[in-house]
């Protein structure tokens, strides 16, 4: 897979922010450059773990793996909750877009580190300093979202655990990112700072946000299963409020009815898809919105689901959908449910 050449251009104002630490830095220095002798024993990067199942990270009582039950409670103020995400600055349309389909850039890179791909040194100048960053695995040839966000996901099964990057870039033979979040994968996936992690070394800058969750990967909806809770990003501004399982929020407002970061959304289960006319992938993403929901982790220019990014980790574009292909489900109480502030669901 070729490299994009030299340094990618000084970023703008993010339109999808992942971190909300201003001014840090993440430099990743080469640490090995070793691999496999023959290389027709590397397996692809972008390809997820031959199995039964779409692999899922995290346990499955966590609050990402449970789905949503039908008699879930309501969000008191879920009425003027949906008519803010609809009407306010920056609503759009009033509906959940899909980040990365069609020719939009905002989708989000998914690897698989695997033995034989080198480590990078990771000197991380923000207030959390994951160890395992000092010898990350990163796949030959990756690269990071080309858009002002830079994102990633990189998944090391072997050892245990997931990372996010954002604003990352890679240059002779060194990687830089201005966020980073690891995440161990047998874990229940909480950031350490919530209290409630069930392991200690679940640290990082994505105020609570991990990177398994952050994108539609391909292989679920090829799969026809998504067995977890999606992040999504707030086009209107969101509250400097956050609830759980965030530890922290990049939202600016304090207008009534702005939901804080961490809340859960779901299609409501009075909702038919089947007879919506969706297309299958869009279905696929839509069954899960409905059963596991989403969580508002992140503000945007638009209110949206990212799905993997394909085509930066070089695979063309897989995505068949319209990015506006979940706009036949506005954010209206007739197809929306807003679950209570701190909500949990119970597991069984």
């Amino acid at each position: 897979m070729p490299r994009r050449s030299g340094v990618r251009a000084r970023r703008g104002t993010s339109l999808l922010r992942a971190t909300g630490v201003l001014g840090s830095v993440v430099l990743l220095s080469v640490v090995t450059g070793a691999c496999s002798a023959d290389p027709t024993n590397q397996t692809d990067p972008t390809t997820a773990p031959a199995q039964s199942a779409p692999f899922r990270a995290f346990t499955d009582d966590s609050w990402w793996n449970t789905p949503v039950p039908v008699d879930a409670p309501e969000n008191p103020d879920s009425v003027n909750i949906l008519r803010y995400m609809r009407t306010a600055e920056e609503a759009g349309e009033g509906c959940l877009r899909l980040a990365g389909a069609e020719d939009n850039n905002w989708g989000q890179p998914v690897y698989w580190a695997k033995d034989g791909d080198p480590e990078y040194d990771v000197d991380v100048e923000v207030p959390d300093d994951p160890p395992e960053l000092h010898s990350l695995r990163i796949p030959h040839g990756a690269e990071a979202a080309d858009n002002s966000d830079g994102s990633m996901t990189i998944f090391d099964l072997d050892r245990g655990y997931v990372v996010a990057l954002t604003d990352a870039e890679y240059d002779d033979g060194t990687w830089s990112a201005g966020g980073a979040t690891v995440t161990y994968l047998d874990s229940n996936g909480y950031h350490a700072r919530t209290g409630h992690s069930s392991d200690p070394r679940n640290l990082g800058s994505h105020r609570g946000n991990n990177a398994a969750v952050m994108m539609v990967r391909y292989d679920e909806v090829r799969a026809g299963q998504i067995d977890h809770v999606l992040k999504v990003a707030s086009g209107p501004p969101v509250s400097e409020d956050y609830v759980f399982p965030m530890v922290g929020s990049d939202g600016d407002t304090r207008a009534p009815h702005a939901p804080p970061q961490g809340l859960r959304f779901r299609i409501s289960p009075s909702v038919d898809l089947d007879k919506l006319g969706l297309d299958p992938q869009t279905l696929v993403i839509a069954q899960a919105l409905q059963q596991y929901g989403f969580y508002i982790g992140d503000s945007s220019g638009v209110t949206a689901l990212k799905l993997e990014d394909t085509r930066s980790s070089g695979q063309g574009q897989q995505w068949k959908m319209r990015s506006t292909a979940l706009c036949g489900l506005p954010l209206t109480p007739r197809f929306w449910d807003v679950l209570p502030e701190d909500y949990r669901p119970s597991p069984g």
